[in-house]
């Protein structure tokens, strides 16, 4: 039985171009994580993960391992579509860790549905060729987390990362279903709530590291580049995206970070939208950090009708896992 969590908690302020009485400014708890993990036997796998914050089940599934090129997962959790989406926010650079095509395709608003990128489903993954290629095949509800199906189709998803180096790897993934809406959204208006749509999804990108290295961030601390991009369709309304995150190691446990991040919620509105970020991280000890970040938002006409104008943020968190 394996016992582990995290929590992330700082201050967030927002400062919006020509309406500074829709500024903000607080203390904030982002996340507090516990996660439990326990080997049933040789070959079965339990696992669970409670968020404390919204009071929600995250994760409950149970894997049959009997070996690296074939296992199996029954129940809840990240879905595998796009690189981003399966990694913890606690090694991801941005203190708003998810990419807004990442955040909006593996869940979003999409007729206000899953917004945790997490599914229902069964999963059979494996790594092949020496562990260079790495493959997933699953099949989901395509719905809300902790929800039966609100559709009687059901979701594929399927993903092949390719090592071409240690340090390096290529991910393509994509998805193909229908989803259920349980809301009207203002960027999708040819859908109302109820109606049952056309989903696909696809992405492709690759990371590189500077060395191999394991989960100790702390010791084993490295440049790194993580560039995708991403689409999908909701019934007629296409969406697109592409991001490009770094971190390069400056002075002892010190990095620089950036991230350049452009989505596109709704093509033909052109409901664009590019925030740039740059800032600092210091380890502590292996997954604990201290961030600080400045993000600049700017938005097109058709984004500033929907959402109002551009705005810049100062984001700081702490992170103890």
């Amino acid at each position: 039985l394996v016992v582990t969590g995290y929590a992330q908690g700082g201050y967030s302020a927002t400062f919006n171009e020509g309406n500074s009485s829709a500024n903000t400014n607080t203390f904030d708890m982002k996340r507090i994580i516990l996660m439990v993990g326990a080997n049933i036997t040789k070959d079965f796998y339990a696992f669970f993960m409670h968020e404390f914050k919204s009071g929600t089940v995250m994760e409950y599934y149970m894997e049959y391992r009997p070996s690296k090129a074939f296992n199996l997962r029954l129940g809840q959790s990240k879905i595998e579509l796009s690189m981003e989406n399966p990694m913890s926010p606690t090694v991801l650079e941005a203190v708003s860790p998810m990419s807004q095509s990442v955040g909006w395709l593996c869940g979003g608003d999409p007729l206000i549905s899953n917004g945790s990128g997490r599914d229902m489903g069964l999963m059979a993954y494996g790594e092949l060729f020496n562990n260079k290629l790495r493959y997933v095949v699953e099949v989901i509800n395509g719905g809300q987390v902790n929800k039966n199906d609100g559709n009687n189709q059901k979701d594929i998803v399927a993903k092949l990362e390719y090592r071409i180096a240690p340090n390096f790897r290529v991910s393509v993934s994509g998805q193909k279903g229908y989803g259920h809406a349980i809301a009207e959204s203002k960027f999708n208006n040819s859908i109302n709530g109820g109606d049952n749509y056309r989903k696909d999804r696809y992405a492709a990108g690759f990371e590189w590291k500077s060395k191999v290295t394991g989960t100790d961030y702390f010791k084993n601390r490295c440049a790194m580049v993580r560039c995708e991009a991403l689409g999908g369709r909701d019934g007629d309304v296409g969406s697109f995206g592409v991001y490009c995150s770094a971190a390069v190691p400056v002075y002892k446990q010190l990095d620089v970070v950036a991230m350049a991040d452009y989505f596109n919620k709704n093509t033909d509105l052109q409901a664009k939208q590019t925030n740039l970020m740059a800032g600092l991280q210091y380890w502590i000890h292996k997954k604990c950090r201290l961030q600080a970040q400045y993000v600049y938002s700017a938005k097109s006409d058709g984004m500033k009708a929907l959402t109002g104008g551009n705005y810049s943020s100062i984001l700081t968190q702490v992170q103890v896992a």
